[in-house]
């Protein structure tokens, strides 16, 4: 079984950003990856390392943000001082996950969307 079929959550990409807060003040800016109420992939050049904690503000649209804690899983460098975290929110409260849950079916919504109902098997089609 892979990884992705273990998840407890689905995760989806979702055009999100997450800042990470010191003091209430931004300290730095991630692009979301992809998201789930128990955490997210992100990308920035804020290298924060394994195992660190820090207070986030998830902004999944201008007006709809979360605030949640989230502890550093995994990091890799991806480019000249870019990195992708793993990151794991800790003890969210139910309505930050409800939101977070919401914003993932939103998205998971319209990727179904864009996406053709009926896949016809190119190769079958045209023999």
């Amino acid at each position: 079984m892979q990884a992705s079929d273990q998840r407890a959550h689905r995760r989806v990409e979702l055009p999100a950003s997450a800042v990470v807060l010191d003091n209430g003040q931004e300290c730095g800016r991630y692009v979301v990856q992809n998201l789930c109420a128990a955490g997210a992939l992100l990308t920035g050049n804020l290298g924060l390392c394994e195992g660190d904690e820090a207070d986030f503000r998830i902004e999944l649209a201008p007006d709809r943000a979360v605030a949640v804690r989230g502890r550093v899983l995994r990091r890799a460098p991806i480019d000249r001082g870019l990195w992708a975290l793993a990151l794991e929110l800790v003890e969210p409260s139910a309505d930050v996950e409800d939101e977070i849950q919401q914003a993932v079916l939103e998205a998971l919504e319209m990727a179904a969307l864009r996406e053709p109902f009926f896949k016809p098997d190119v190769e079958v089609a045209y023999a």
